[in-house]
C-alpha cells in the first residue's frame, strides 16, 4: 500500500512541476494536418481572431463542441449557453465569406453546424488581430477543428 502511495505521489509532483513549464497546459503533440506556412491576413472580410502559433499541433487537449455563429463581424463558439471568442492561427487559417466557412489546416468547419474546436482556455493576449469590437471575455485558442 505504502508502495501505490509513494507511487502515487510521484506522478501527481511530475504532473504540477509538467503544468508549470507549460503555464498549466498540456501540450498536444505531433503535427496537424496540411498545415500552411504563410499567415492569412486577417480583416473585415475575415471575421475571425487569430494568434501567431509557435509550433504547430501543440496546445491545450480540451476539446470545446459547439456551432459557429457570425454576430457583428466576428465569428464566435456558442457552446452551452456560452459564448467563446475562438482564436485560430494566423497561418493556416482561412475564411470564404461566399461559402461561410472557415477552413483551418484543410479541415472546413460551416458556420451554423456543430464544430468539434481542440485546445483551451486563454487570455485575450494571445490575439494577434480580431476584427474590431469582438468580445474578448471568454477566449478559446484553438489548435485543431473536426466536426
Amino acid at each position: 500500500m505504502h508502495a501505490i502511495r509513494a507511487a502515487t505521489g510521484l506522478v501527481i509532483l511530475s504532473l504540477a512541476i509538467a503544468a508549470c513549464t507549460t503555464g498549466g497546459q498540456t501540450p498536444v503533440e505531433g503535427p496537424m494536418e496540411s498545415p500552411v506556412e504563410s499567415p492569412v491576413e486577417t480583416s473585415a472580410a475575415a471575421p475571425f481572431a487569430a494568434y501567431d502559433r509557435s509550433e504547430p499541433g501543440v496546445g491545450d487537449a480540451a476539446l470545446l463542441t459547439a456551432i459557429l455563429v457570425l454576430d457583428r463581424g466576428c465569428l464566435y463558439a456558442d457552446s452551452e449557453g456560452r459564448r467563446w471568442l475562438p482564436v485560430f492561427p494566423a497561418a493556416g487559417t482561412e475564411w470564404d465569406a461566399a461559402a461561410r466557412t472557415l477552413t483551418m489546416d484543410g479541415r472546413t468547419a460551416v458556420l451554423g453546424q456543430t464544430v468539434e474546436l481542440g485546445g483551451g482556455t486563454a487570455r485575450a493576449d494571445v490575439i494577434t488581430s480580431a476584427p474590431e469590437g469582438c468580445d474578448r471575455s471568454r477566449v478559446w485558442l484553438v489548435v485543431s477543428v473536426g466536426s
